[in-house]
């Protein structure tokens, strides 16, 4: 492997970890959203 395909490698490897992660926190931020309507739901009268 030539310096540059190494480099191409851990650029595509750190963008799919990148990827990843933006989807986690996506998740988490809409499981708390929803956690926070149920909470809401449970006060109401």
């Amino acid at each position: 492997m030539t310096k540059i395909d190494k480099v191409l490698k851990k650029l595509s490897e750190l963008y799919d970890f990148n990827r990843k992660l933006k989807g986690y926190k996506l998740k988490e931020k809409t499981d708390k959203s929803l956690k926070e309507d149920a909470a809401k739901d449970r006060r109401a009268p």
